[in-house]
């Protein structure tokens, strides 16, 4: 059986700090050492584990994980870690992750109340991709309706893009985050005129706590009937 890698103290501690989760910035900041000096340690220890990526090295470490007798060879770390990180290799276990969230968070919004769809709102009933293309298309327009599928399934696309990209760069997920603030802003907008209420109750957003937690018990309300929406808007 092949020995593990010969690397120093501060290469393993690099490779704990990685098979965490975090961002070469964060283990740079962890380590107080420079961003670039994490990628030179980063390049030796691929070299020495016979990888490319991360990814690799992740699930090279797993998979030593599982054997006992690498226990004894300084794989002690990876036993935290071994089943996520194998979980983390390929298009499909990425796949898997993505979708098992996404069922999760729905079964919470449907047990909350928050993703059903009352009688007089199942004619506007949209699906997930749906929702994400009419808000996207509606990029900024906050006039108009907006039932709880729209607004919670889009809501539900943005955390999970978001999310999916800060697992690859901290400045990817905000950049996203930038992009469809305006439109999530825009469909919070039209759901609060779908329950008669103004789109200048998203101003309760600059409230700490209390005001996200009373919009988002807005955001859950049915709609109401078309008459008082139009008066609201005239």
């Amino acid at each position: 059986m092949a020995e593990s890698p010969q690397l120093s103290n501060r290469e393993w501690e690099v490779v704990e700090l990685l098979l965490q989760g975090k961002s070469n910035k964060l283990i740079a900041s962890s380590l107080s050492i420079s961003e670039r000096t994490v990628e030179f340690h980063l390049k030796n220890i691929y070299d020495k584990f016979d990888v490319s990526s991360r990814v690799e090295l992740i699930l090279k470490l797993g998979n030593a994980a599982n054997k006992p007798e690498t226990e004894k060879q300084g794989f002690s770390t990876v036993d935290q870690a071994g089943q996520g990180a194998e979980n983390e290799g390929g298009p499909d276990s990425q796949m898997n992750w993505v979708t098992s969230l996404k069922e999760s968070v729905s079964m919470i919004g449907k047990e909350s109340g928050l993703l059903n769809v009352s009688p007089q709102d199942e004619a506007g009933n949209m699906s997930f991709l749906e929702a994400i293309r009419v808000c996207l298309t509606k990029y900024a327009e906050f006039n108009g309706r907006a039932t709880r599928a729209e607004f919670w399934w889009f809501t539900l696309f943005v955390v999970l893009v978001a999310g999916a990209l800060m697992y690859v760069s901290e400045a990817l997920s905000s950049i996203f985050l930038i992009a469809v603030l305006l439109p999530q802003l825009a469909v919070g907008a039209r759901r609060l005129h779908d329950i008669g209420k103004s789109g200048w109750w998203l101003l309760y957003l600059l409230l700490p706590v209390g005001g996200i937690v009373l919009l988002v018990w807005l955001w859950s309300l049915p709609g109401v009937a078309q008459p008082a929406v139009d008066e609201l808007a005239a």
